[in-house]
């Protein structure tokens, strides 16, 4: 009986790590800027933007920077018609973009970006939960919008050139699971250039494109799993009686 108790603890131990569940991937929510376009085909000017709805799924985007002339536009994105640019970067200007992750786990977070060649080349990712305070998660550098190394080829709107495209797993951050409001910003963080040693200048620009928000649904235990814990507590029951 021992034994049969032991399976029990052992199963209940799966059951609630979600093993016996599909934990399926969902999109929280995308930006691709077809509709969420800053002032439309002519572009805004100002220090910051805000309320750009994602396209799919629940989400908004907001940028700021620290100067007033900064324009806001929508140039070709990577591999469609729309995209996020602006220009005048200094340390410290973001993007950002804010979900719900209520009944969600595991976050990830993918996105393209391309600078000019005078734009901002040294980015960094960073992470707010609810009214906290931001927490940079990982660094990284961004190509330069151009055929020759160290550029991968030129944005366009039929064809995604999948090395512009960044990635990060936020798995590990526990706090970003079932919260009501959580940020993601990707900031400058030096006045490094895409084409190093040049020095960010207030015509360079950055663009971004088909940001995209992921998780995982929390998972619950199946029928099937409450199941065979029914039946092998039934049993220790049965032998102890016996």
């Amino acid at each position: 009986m021992r034994n049969i108790l032991l399976f029990a603890a052992f199963t209940l131990s799966i059951m609630s790590s979600g093993r016996f569940a599909n934990a399926d991937v969902v999109t929280i929510a995308t930006w691709t800027f077809e509709t969420s376009v800053p002032g439309g085909t002519s572009g805004i000017t100002g220090q910051s933007i805000s309320g750009l709805a994602a396209e799919v799924g629940v989400g908004t985007a907001s940028g700021n920077h620290a100067s007033s002339a900064t324009v806001w536009s929508n140039p070709v994105g990577n591999g469609s018609n729309e995209s996020l640019s602006s220009n005048n970067w200094a340390v410290g200007d973001y993007v950002q973009f804010n979900v719900s992750t209520l009944g969600l786990e595991n976050l990830s977070v993918e996105w393209d970006q391309t600078s000019s060649g005078t734009g901002p080349g040294e980015f960094k990712l960073a992470y707010r939960v609810g009214a906290g305070s931001f927490v940079d998660f990982q660094n990284y550098n961004v190509l330069p919008n151009q055929a020759g190394s160290p550029g991968l080829g030129t944005w366009g709107s039929l064809t995604r050139i999948a090395g512009y495209g960044f990635s990060v797993d936020l798995s590990s951050v526990a706090a970003l699971n079932n919260a009501s409001s959580v940020d993601f910003r990707l900031v400058m963080r030096s006045t490094n250039d895409a084409t190093p040693p040049g020095t960010v200048q207030s015509g360079g620009t950055s663009r971004f494109d088909n940001v995209t928000i992921k998780a995982s649904a929390v998972p619950e235990p199946t029928s099937a799993g409450l199941l065979a814990l029914t039946g092998v507590a039934g049993l220790a029951f049965r032998r102890r009686r016996s």
